[in-house]
């Protein structure tokens, strides 16, 4: 019997914690006020399920420490809308808090 052919197509690891954009999931879950702010973040989580690679924990540390001297264009073009949304909301934050 002849062996069984390798398949080509790469398997998808479904079960990849991606703990870095979890972490900034979780930071704009709690910062969450309104509804505007709950589908952001909802699509957030779908987009990061679906995405196959975490991104390093040094991007992430540095624009959750720094939020607006952070630079967008290292982050991948998928996800540049939401970090642009997370210094919107940590903006607002402060605002609020001064008010």
């Amino acid at each position: 019997m002849p062996a069984k052919a390798k398949s080509t197509v790469k398997k998808v690891r479904k079960n990849v914690k991606k703990t870095n954009l979890t972490k900034l999931y979780n930071h704009m879950h709690k910062m969450s006020i309104d509804a505007v702010d709950s589908e952001v973040i909802k699509r957030f989580k779908v987009l990061i399920d679906a995405c196959e690679e975490d991104l390093p924990k040094s991007i992430i540390d540095t624009l959750i420490s720094e939020p607006k001297g952070a630079d967008t264009s290292v982050f991948p073009e998928g996800l540049q809308p939401y970090v642009k949304h997370y210094v919107f909301m940590i903006k607002r934050d402060k605002n609020q808090k001064k008010a």
